[in-house]
């Protein structure tokens, strides 16, 4: 009975001893055991810093950038932040802390490939979104240093087809032609033009529609910065719809006889725009698919369809404003003090007044065969040609 007792009272002596030792302890240690939840902001390969908003923590370990963490162990405090200075247990952590931000924008990639959300103002992100250029989006994440480290979307949408300045926008139209360099290109989108920015080296051809991603600038005009070619996407060609029925953006084809030659195009018989970039003389009947500017149109492809010398002789065949060749013989020539003149040109029974303006410069003499080519118009009653270059009117069969 006696040794029980002794041993009783041994083992309660023990307990008491280590109970004591233990609140000796807890007074006398530092517990630095802490627990730290925070965004990935930097990962090298041998350490990586968490940030919570307000307070950083030095990572003996690779992570990844971005990505929530909440780590338990015993850290330290620096003069730069916290770091772990013993044991420590990490894992991801799938909450939302409070003090996360949400921002929205466009998603942008520029040309030096660094990743930003355009609001319009340019917030460059800590690491690439999945999701497509230009989009539209809503994220949280934390602000450190000079960077944006996006944790989660929220939202994403497509590419906004709006016009807002400093913003992207998906723009659909066709090519007018360039202004300034190759690469400057002007678009319209079935309401106003565009001034495109493609990158150097690039351009893209007239008459073409075309979907384009780029940066909107709006100064007096609507300027769209385009980074890269690979956000232009080629659409083809519209329709060819009849020369006289075109609109801007539209490219017309048909036969059409030129009835001047000006500075500012050919005139035509059959619309009311002058042609650009193609050259023929007064009287050639030619073949037309060109693009309307609105202003002009401009040549995609033309041709000569029959040159003018083949037009059968129309000085029988009097009809006011209408165009024709004629063939005759010079009966008479008058001058008149101005310096304007006439010439009588006859064929057989018939005969027109060939009207010399002083300032085409055109000689006749009487008793030659000439060939002119030319609007019919009359003077003081009678039947008149009015030609409109010195190069429409020449001796013989020309």
């Amino acid at each position: 009975m006696m040794s029980d007792r002794r041993l009783y009272t041994a083992l309660a002596l023990v307990a008491l001893l280590s109970t004591a030792g233990l609140f000796a302890l807890g007074e006398n240690r530092d517990d630095s055991t802490k627990s730290f939840v925070g965004v990935c902001v930097k990962a090298e390969r041998s350490y990586s810093i968490l940030f919570n908003s307000t307070d950083t923590l030095l990572v003996p370990e690779q992570l990844e950038i971005g990505k929530l963490y909440t780590l338990r162990g015993e850290l330290e405090e620096t003069r730069s932040g916290l770091r772990v200075s013993g044991k420590y247990f990490l894992r991801p952590y799938s909450a939302i802390p409070q003090w996360l931000e949400e921002t929205e924008g466009a998603y942008w990639i520029s040309r030096g490939r660094r990743h930003y959300l355009l609001t319009p103002d340019w917030v460059e992100l800590g690491k690439p979104l999945d999701i497509q250029k230009g989009s539209l989006v809503r994220v949280l994440g934390v602000k450190y240093g000079s960077k944006f480290y996006p944790v989660k979307i929220t939202h994403a949408g497509t590419p906004s087809r709006s016009i807002r300045d400093g913003m992207p926008a998906l723009i659909r139209g066709t090519v007018l032609g360039t202004f300034g360099n190759e690469n400057r290109i002007v678009l319209w989108n079935g309401r106003e033009k565009l001034y495109i920015y493609l990158p150097h080296g690039q351009s893209l051809e007239r008459g073409l529609k075309v979907e384009v991603l780029g940066r909107v600038r709006i100064t007096s005009r609507v300027n769209v910065y385009v980074d890269d070619i690979g956000d232009v996407r080629r659409l083809g060609y519209p329709p060819t719809v009849p020369i006289d029925k075109t609109s801007i953006g539209k490219i017309g084809g048909g036969e059409c006889l030129v009835l001047r030659v000006m500075k500012s195009g050919l005139v035509l018989n059959c619309t009311s725009l002058r042609l650009r970039g193609f050259k023929a003389r007064a009287g050639d009947m030619i073949k037309v698919r060109a693009l309307n500017t609105g202003s002009s149109l401009v040549c995609l492809s033309c041709e000569l369809a029959l040159p003018r010398e083949r037009l059968p002789n129309g000085i029988c065949n009097f009809r006011e404003g209408g165009f024709s060749k004629i063939a005759g013989r010079v009966e008479w020539v008058k001058r008149y003090g101005n310096g304007f003149g006439l010439a009588n040109v006859t064929s057989g029974e018939c005969w027109v007044l060939l009207k010399l303006p002083k300032s085409l410069g055109i000689e006749v003499k009487e008793g030659t065969v000439i060939t002119a080519y030319g609007t019919f118009t009359d003077y003081r009653g009678k039947p008149a040609l009015q030609v409109s270059s010195g190069d429409d009117v020449c001796s013989g069969n020309c």
